[in-house]
């Protein structure tokens, strides 16, 4: 199991449910939170693919949702902005004017 937002190697939560209070020894972030379980889904409705979930203001905050499912697979990887610009534009040296009139 790892961290959801620091990927620091955990020791396996007890058989059953994790603990509502537990946090991670790293960095001290919870543990039992939406960031870190398999039914969050960013986009769907109160970002949960379980309907009628109770809404959570705070995703990465502890909360006492009885539909948690360990995920434990640590952070998720973000795009490089570096690279998004370089696949829609090209690379740096060509003109800007060019490649914003190429994609029309």
């Amino acid at each position: 199991m790892k961290c959801w937002s620091c990927g620091t190697d955990l020791d396996d939560p007890p058989v059953g449910k994790l603990s509502f209070r537990a946090t991670c020894d790293k960095c001290h972030n919870w543990l039992h939170c939406c960031r870190n379980c398999k039914n969050y889904k960013p986009g769907l409705p109160n970002d949960c693919k379980i309907p009628g979930t109770e809404y959570i203001a705070d995703r990465s905050a502890a909360n006492f949702c009885e539909e948690f499912s360990l995920l434990g697979q640590g952070p998720n990887k973000t795009a490089d902005p570096n690279d998004v610009s370089k696949r829609l534009f090209g690379e740096a040296d060509e003109k800007p004017k060019k490649s914003f009139e190429d994609l029309f």
